[in-house]
């Protein structure tokens, strides 16, 4: 049996198809987490301005839940429409740079999640918070208990996918670049 040598084309072929299959999985999540945080943002402004039995600072929390998930939509929006505008057609190296760029892992633009991540902060302190001046302190406590370790594990969890879907896409488009560049 004779062994087939790859050839240069065939791996960029191969690699441009993985590329494609995961910019359209993240194209896919991007649009659909986009209307299932609308329809939050929407619900949690409803419900919590027309239930009579609430607190002015449940419906001020409402209003903050509201305005974190419509900004998470809206980052998800922007991230669609990056997915959306990939084109595979331009020169092979500057592809390549796109590439490597986009499946980096911490990158500058998504510094914008820190607002919505604050509303939300600022909503589950209020919806849960009691009339007595002596709570506040605690209420944010047991707030910063519950968030930071949920904004932990989702962290660890969006590391451990980038590691096995998306790093080695960045890592090959790299080593596929230092080749071009040589």
């Amino acid at each position: 049996m004779k062994n087939k040598t790859i050839t240069p084309l065939e791996n960029m072929q191969a690699f441009t198809h993985k590329l494609q299959k995961e910019d359209n999985r993240n194209k896919r999540l991007t649009k659909s987490m986009q209307w299932v945080l609308w329809v939050l943002a929407i619900m949690y402004v409803a419900i919590f301005n027309f239930d009579t039995h609430l607190t002015w600072h449940d419906r001020i929390g409402g209003i903050f839940y509201g305005i974190a998930f419509a900004s998470f939509a809206l980052i998800m929006r922007k991230l669609h429409k990056e997915y959306n505008t990939v084109d595979y057609g331009q020169p092979t190296n500057e592809m390549l740079k796109q590439a490597a760029r986009r499946y980096k892992l911490f990158q500058k633009k998504l510094l914008w999640i820190i607002i919505p991540v604050i509303f939300m902060d600022v909503a589950m302190i209020l919806v849960t918070y009691k009339h007595t001046a002596n709570n506040i302190v605690k209420t944010i406590l047991q707030t910063q208990a519950l968030l930071l370790p949920a904004l932990g594990s989702g962290l660890l969890i969006g590391i451990l996918i980038w590691r096995k879907r998306q790093k080695p896409l960045r890592d090959k488009a790299l080593t596929m670049l230092q080749e071009l560049e040589s």
